[in-house]
């Protein structure tokens, strides 16, 4: 990971330095916010309503697991001393048996969960490279940084997040 950090950077200042001695035209160089265009824009907010709808569904099924664990844990607590031993054995298992499907269940959320935030964050990132190209275009920015943890300091006068986000709210 250390070493795509380092190829990045460098790729970077070649970039930098190849527009900087270019005699065309002075660089400009600006940089765009992705949690901000993910957070702020209207693609992104209604895509982060269907995300909260699917968690909160995910969660329900979990709470709905994890109040069967409790009930059957309660059960053996409260009836276990007048049970059988066989009936008291087979409610044990049960209640193993049904923590491990919630654990499985609470992981698999945990991973569903994940993957659809990165999803929904790169198809949002897809859909607005057609505008953010437009507005370093039309604004005659030369570089455009996505990533500000690769760079010590950033002027916030280069930030063109609002405009590239204002633009997406067009379509």
């Amino acid at each position: 990971m250390r070493k795509i950090g380092i190829i990045l950077f460098a790729n970077m200042v070649v970039m930098v330095t190849l527009a900087w001695t270019s005699t065309d035209a002075e660089a400009k160089v600006g940089f765009i916010n992705l949690q901000r265009l993910v957070n702020e824009s209207k693609m992104g907010q209604a895509a982060r309503d269907e995300f909260q709808k699917m968690r909160q569904e995910k969660e329900t099924l979990v709470a709905a697991k994890l109040r069967e664990v409790n009930e059957l844990r309660e059960l053996i607590n409260k009836s276990g001393a007048e049970m059988s031993a066989q009936d008291k054995r087979t409610k044990l298992l049960a209640l193993q048996k049904s923590n491990k499907e919630y654990q499985r269940l609470v992981s698999d959320v945990k991973e569903d969960i994940l993957r659809e935030d990165r999803q929904l964050v790169s198809i949002i990132l897809q859909k607005a490279d057609g505008v953010l190209k437009k507005v370093a275009n039309r604004l005659n920015y030369t570089i455009i940084l996505k990533d500000a943890n690769i760079i010590g300091y950033l002027d916030p006068s280069v930030d063109i997040t609002d405009e590239v986000i204002k633009e997406l709210n067009k379509k």
